[in-house]
């Protein structure tokens, strides 16, 4: 399986869309009501290359040729050294380990690419696969955030995760050098 992160095109936005509507993403996240012309909006608006100055950015992730997701980072505090990290992905590559390659691969970017020494993400209590996602990655498990967030009227608990710089694995080269 072959996934890799690309850039926003126009083409993605009817599957970003619907991506929204599925249950596990309505269920699980608390969604602005977008129609296409404003969700076109946003994702044409968002950067898709990290720096020091970009306020975060948005990947859409392919596997195998087919657009099934997607990643980001955003509310970046540069004084502070934090952003925080979301992704989504269509509900038929769920517990394929689509999400968590991703996620790695963003993750590596974002350290790689901007002086950040710290990504956080917060995750319904309910939703144990990207719990779990997270925590496979190496993320730690901080605290609870009561009604942080609502979510189709109701509040909802949140579970705060933290990854430190430090406590990232650099990303292993293709091509040691001796």
């Amino acid at each position: 399986m072959h996934i890799e992160l690309v850039p926003f095109s126009p083409e993605y936005l009817p599957l970003f869309f619907r991506w929204r509507q599925q249950e596990s993403t309505r269920r699980h996240n608390p969604l602005d009501a977008l129609d296409l012309a404003a969700l076109h909006a946003r994702l044409t608006a968002e950067p898709t290359a990290p720096a020091p100055d970009v306020p975060g950015c948005r990947w859409f992730v392919r596997v195998d040729g087919a657009v099934v997701g997607s990643v980001s980072h955003k509310n970046v505090n540069t004084t502070m050294g934090y952003a925080e990290i979301a992704y989504g992905f269509c509900e038929t590559v769920h517990g394929r380990g689509v999400g968590t390659a991703a996620v790695r691969q963003m993750v590596d970017r974002v350290f790689a690419e901007t002086t950040l020494r710290r990504l956080v993400a917060y995750v319904h209590d309910t939703n144990v696969a990207s719990c779990r996602l997270l925590e496979r990655l190496g993320f730690t498990r901080e605290g609870l955030l009561r009604e942080h967030f609502v979510i189709q009227g109701e509040p909802a608990n949140e579970v705060a995760y933290g990854l430190l710089r430090r406590e990232w694995p650099a990303p292993k080269s293709k091509n040691p050098h001796p």
